[in-house]
């Protein structure tokens, strides 16, 4: 997400990625578990809602649920490469 300057946003710090990590591990099999453990579109955004809010709490930027689900997608597909 950009600033409203046009500006880029300010990388994640490493306690903003941890407090990312520890939201979405609760939440993984709601998240991108089987089909019947898995929640409606509706329920995931309110469950990124929440972790997005954790994530502020920190005071570092305004981070939204969808930056937040972004970096998460590019942290498992940078894990993969690892692997």
């Amino acid at each position: 997400m950009a600033c409203a300057s046009g500006e880029r946003a300010p990388a994640f710090t490493s306690e903003e990625l941890e407090k990312l990590v520890d939201g979405v591990f609760p939440q993984y099999t709601l998240l991108y578990g089987p089909p019947d453990k898995q929640v409606s579109a509706h329920q995931k955004k309110d469950i990124w809602r929440a972790i997005a809010k954790d994530v502020r709490t920190l005071g570092v930027y305004h981070r939204r649920s969808t930056r937040c689900r972004k970096r998460w997608v590019d942290i498992r597909r940078w894990s993969k490469k690892t692997a």
